[in-house]
């Protein structure tokens, strides 16, 4: 059925193209795994020839739909619920890469102006939420702004 839906003459250009997509998948998910920081700004450690790779490239492939996020992916194990509805970015199975600077940077714009609101209303128990948020933004832009830095940079210098 897929193979007429693809308009293929024959079973084995079905599978060529899936072969040719998964590995163009794994190298972008090896790719992914090696440019991840948590919500603390810290580097996850990832080796692609690990014993333990093939275990997270199974687990991703389950996982990723359900965990994608705005702004990065969850790194909770799918078989766990999640306690931290809507505030991924006091989570610490959160994960982000260099890819979504840009909305976590709008973020941050949002949750400083959000700090500044409820400061003027007296709340300072929201205004503490919220300052945890912007201190887990800040850790995350820099550690990614210093990661395309360093990607950027030459190897030779």
């Amino acid at each position: 059925m897929v193979q007429k839906m693809l308009g293929h003459a024959s079973p084995q250009m079905t599978v060529r193209y899936a072969t040719i997509h998964d590995a163009t998948v794994r190298a972008a998910f090896d790719d992914y795994q090696q440019r991840r920081v948590d919500i603390n700004g810290g580097y996850l450690p990832f080796d692609p020839q690990g014993p333990s790779a093939e275990a997270e490239w199974i687990k991703h492939n389950l996982a990723r739909v359900q965990a994608s996020l705005p702004n990065g992916y969850c790194g909770r194990p799918p078989q766990q619920d999640c306690p931290h509805p809507n505030a991924c970015l006091t989570c610490p199975d959160f994960q982000t890469t260099p890819t979504f600077l840009p909305i976590h940077r709008r973020q941050r714009d949002d949750t400083l102006e959000l700090i500044d609101l409820a400061e003027q209303r007296g709340n300072a128990r929201l205004a503490a939420t919220h300052r945890q948020v912007a201190d887990n933004l800040e850790s995350v832009i820099n550690a990614l702004d210093a990661l395309e830095a360093r990607e950027a940079t030459p190897n030779d210098q």
